[in-house]
């Protein structure tokens, strides 16, 4: 197998496929516009964020949605792929053979923002997942205790985009009451 960095430069833009060749050493391995983006795993603080609102979110789904980790979402030129901190979906995916969903299945894309790299959540991804269509994407921003909202999703990015702080609630993509002082304990 050959190290994707130090593969000979690609004579095409990176897609899903080569993704297959990289090492399984806790980088996260991700793709946009056929270029790769590299990840060092996630510090306590960024996990510990995700763990309290994963189960939050677990808590109030319905049994027919996921609220998954390490599942990515392709878009279908293989040329964006992109894992989410967490993505909602239906649970009748769970017995298909899909690598990665295909962006119309994600309900809400989460991404908790690193210090290390926050231009990737708040830039990058916001473009990336407005640009497939992925209905609601939540930017998750601890050093300031609050989320982002981004919705209506277009070509030219998210319509809508609402910051919410304390007690946060909605209904996409299921009816949700959450407490960002406990996520941001």
């Amino acid at each position: 197998m050959t190290h994707p960095l130090l593969r000979p430069q690609p004579l095409r833009a990176w897609q899903f496929e080569d993704l297959l060749d990289t090492p399984d050493d806790g980088y996260r391995y991700e793709i946009f516009d056929g270029t790769l983006l590299v990840t060092p795993p996630p510090p306590m603080a960024h996990f510990a964020t995700l763990y309290r609102l994963r189960r939050l979110l677990e808590s109030q789904a319905p049994a027919h949605l996921v609220v998954g980790e390490n599942l990515g979402v392709l878009r279908r030129d293989a040329n964006s792929y992109f894992i989410p901190d967490l993505v909602i979906f239906d649970a009748d995916l769970l017995s298909s053979s899909v690598a990665a969903l295909p962006p119309t299945a994600a309900k809400l894309v989460v991404e908790v923002v690193s210090p290390s790299n926050p231009s990737t959540d708040l830039v990058l991804k916001r473009a990336g997942y407005a640009m497939v269509g992925v209905p609601e994407y939540w930017i998750v921003e601890p050093s300031v205790r609050e989320v982002q909202v981004l919705a209506q999703p277009g070509p030219k990015g998210y319509l809508i985009q609402e910051k919410r702080t304390g007690l946060m609630s909605g209904t996409v993509p299921f009816p949700y009451e959450l407490d960002l002082d406990v996520i941001f304990a």
